[in-house]
């Protein structure tokens, strides 16, 4: 009798948790299709004027990423009224430079500068490439943006423009993940176009800072005011600290509905979770949000629900089964309702049928997560602190990446051409 007290209390637990993490599920991707129904914001006047303020896009480069020169060429061939790009690679003998090469003379009225080499800076090697590309940079507007967006026209004057509507100190973009061609890489874009889009269209609703720094906008003073880049060399969330540190003097953080596409290929499982353990054990040190995150992935209690539900058996497993099946599919078309808006067309079958592992994947990674503190990156063994602070395992004075020298990441040369 007691035992199936238990059982029957424990039920009732699950399916109350299944479905509050439903709501929630459902809540934020209500939140994602909410802020993409909003019309981008346009700016005044006649769109050919060069009303809007010049920008210098920053660039960092790391290795022949999948299609990086069309990538490149969508910033290149943007209808802006002025605006450079600013390309470069912490190694000055990586493959990334010559391919930033080739878009330099294929785009030879737009001002592109490319920066072979950068001095050592901290233990996050983007952080340390984007301090060597902004000391080249023109503009007062700085934007960063990662080597594998492929953006559509329009993008640099959508975000210009909700700078300016909304007085923001730094504006960043919804990402939609497109391209799949593998298990892994259909999983990262499954992920970003749920519970990524998600979590930051609900956080811009809440107006909190939640950026993801695949597309970051804002001044450089305001960056300086912030600590600049040398106050987040040692710290893996970055994107995340910065848009913290503007919120907090008072400079808004905002979100643009203009979708910026992200280009995942070719991805092994493999590569996806260890990206996302690298990234919830980030998250674990940067806010006790974290350990309400599975409220974000109702799959697994609603699995767990039919499993405890199969000990008891008859009305009750078709109960919990009932309730588990109507649950999965609700999640699963909510996902792909915002996969469908974000991307502009349908998820396939399969990749419809891909959301519950990917579900299941991320809850091993959170778990993982919530109990390691080191990483391996760029060959390198590091300690995540609280505010994901990153502080090495090898002895003090260790390069960042041992196979290049402090003399080869010093030496930088440039190459320059203006519009």
């Amino acid at each position: 009798m007691h035992n199936l007290d238990a059982l029957a209390t424990l039920l009732d637990l699950l399916a109350l948790i299944a479905a509050v993490s439903l709501l929630v599920t459902l809540t934020a991707d209500a939140a994602a299709l909410r802020l993409l129904a909003r019309r981008p914001v346009l700016p005044p006047g006649d769109p050919t004027l060069p009303t809007l303020p010049p920008i210098s896009v920053l660039k960092p480069l790391k290795g022949l990423d999948e299609e990086l020169f069309e990538n490149l060429a969508s910033l290149a061939a943007q209808d802006y009224p002025r605006f450079e790009l600013v390309l470069g690679t912490e190694d000055p003998q990586d493959p990334a430079l010559a391919v930033a090469e080739r878009l330099r003379q294929a785009f030879p009225r737009v001002a592109i500068t490319v920066v072979a080499g950068a001095a050592p800076l901290g233990y996050n090697p983007k952080i340390t490439n984007l301090a060597s590309l902004a000391r080249h940079a023109r503009h007062e507007l700085l934007l960063i943006s990662d080597s594998n967006v492929r953006a559509r026209p329009g993008y640099l004057r959508a975000l210009a423009a909700e700078r300016a509507a909304s007085r923001a100190g730094m504006v960043s973009s919804v990402l939609a993940g497109v391209g799949e061609a593998s298990l892994g890489a259909l999983l990262e874009n499954l992920h970003l176009n749920s519970f990524v889009a998600g979590g930051v269209c609900a956080a811009k609703i809440l107006r909190l800072p939640c950026v993801v720094g695949k597309s970051m906008l804002f001044r450089r003073g305001d960056l300086e005011a912030a600590g600049g880049f040398e106050g987040v060399r040692d710290v893996l969330a970055e994107d995340y600290v910065l848009g913290c540190r503007f919120h907090g003097r008072g400079l808004p953080v905002a979100l643009s509905a203009h979708v910026l596409p992200v280009l995942h290929r070719h991805r092994s499982v493999r590569e996806f979770l260890a990206r996302h353990l690298r990234w919830a054990q980030m998250r674990r040190r940067l806010s006790p949000a974290f350990f309400a995150e599975p409220l974000l992935n109702p799959v697994p209690w609603l699995l767990a629900l039919v499993g405890a539900a199969a000990w008891r058996g008859g009305a009750m497993l078709a109960a919990a089964g009932v309730f588990a099946a109507a649950g999965l599919a609700a999640k699963v078309a909510a996902d792909a309702l915002v996969a469908w808006r974000l991307r502009g067309r349908p998820l396939a079958p399969a990749a419809l049928a891909a959301i519950p592992l990917k579900d299941l994947l991320i809850a091993g990674t959170w778990v993982a997560g919530a109990f390691r503190t080191t990483i391996l990156w760029r060959q390198t063994r590091l300690r995540i602190g609280p505010g994901s602070v990153l502080t090495p395992l090898a002895a003090p004075g260790t390069p960042l990446n041992p196979s290049l020298s402090l003399e080869g990441r010093t030496a930088a040369s440039t190459f320059e051409v203006s519009a």
